[in-house]
């Protein structure tokens, strides 16, 4: 009797185990499915752009604190003009979301999306300043927009200009010319590679986010945008809550259209952050780990 009752378990642990793989093959399998679904979904929505190829203004934008700094001459008479920002004074803290105000002013963050101190605010702000400013521009006008200490050469010029006569875009996104991951080990399924392409021998991949954030996509020194998606970002910027990449981010997925270029088309200074210290870096990084687990489980990749 023992023994069949042993024998009993064993087989009832067994069934258990292979229940829970399958659930979890099911699980997987349907994700992919969905995932080449999307995947299909964006290259009809691309195939249909490429028929009306619009030739688009360019305003090139480097936003700085530094009121000295001098305008970036490039090729095809494009000039990228220094655009100065504000710090952080009542007026804006008045825009950020009163629980944050009161995190700010204990030094805290509740969680890593959300500002840190008051530089965060600023840069943020700023960012918004030159949204508005495309918004009262001729619709068929992008912005280039730099923080200063971006790198500016030709190169990142020739790979967007590559990448708009291609069709791929027709309105309402946002073009990342440079990206950050800081656990790329947990998979790119949110990106969708669409197209491959060289500029100067270097060569690039264009990708789309395509569902829900799995984990954050850091960096917004060095992007473009045009006039819809600058509209999309700043109807719902108020009351502002997050640092601005992780902003673009989350809003640029759902309402917009969100491209990254992989290898970053531009490169950076290594210019120490303005908006972290080394004291707030550990808290920074625990921040982070803590909004990593919240995209992780409310990802819909």
């Amino acid at each position: 009797m023992p023994k069949l009752i042993r024998k009993f378990k064993l087989r009832s642990r067994v069934r258990m185990v292979v229940c829970v793989m399958c659930l979890y093959c099911t699980g997987y399998i349907c994700m992919v499915l969905s995932r080449k679904s999307k995947i299909k979904h964006t290259s009809m929505e691309l195939k249909d752009s490429q028929r009306d190829v619009v030739k688009k203004k360019h305003s090139c934008f480097i936003i700085t604190m530094n009121a000295s700094l001098e305008s970036a001459q490039l090729e095809n008479n494009i000039t990228c003009h220094p655009f100065i920002g504000q710090s952080v004074n009542a007026q804006i803290l008045s825009h950020v979301d009163v629980k944050i105000q009161s995190n700010l002013l204990r030094g805290m963050s509740s969680r890593g999306a959300h500002y840190t101190n008051n530089k965060s605010v600023s840069i943020a702000w700023n960012h918004m300043q030159l949204w508005k400013k495309l918004l009262h521009m001729d619709g068929s006008e992008d912005f280039w927009i730099f923080e200063d200490d971006a790198i500016i050469t030709n190169q990142s010029i020739s790979v967007y200009d590559q990448l708009h006569k291609s069709g791929l875009f027709r309105n309402n996104y946002i073009i990342k010319l440079v990206n950050g991951y800081r656990m790329k080990w947990l998979g790119t399924y949110e990106l969708a590679k669409l197209k491959m392409f060289s500029v100067n021998d270097v060569l690039y991949v264009l990708k789309k986010c395509i569902c829900s954030r799995q984990q954050n996509l850091f960096n917004v020194g060095a992007y473009v945008i045009d006039q819809h998606a600058s509209r999309v970002l700043l109807e719902r910027f108020f009351p502002m809550r997050y640092h601005v990449d992780i902003y673009l981010h989350y809003t640029g997925y759902k309402f917009s259209n969100l491209f990254v270029v992989e290898n970053d088309a531009v490169n950076f200074s290594g210019r120490p952050s303005t908006h972290q210290s080394e004291e707030e870096n550990f808290q920074r990084i625990l921040l982070a780990f803590k909004e990593q687990l919240i995209n992780i489980f409310s990802s819909d990749c």
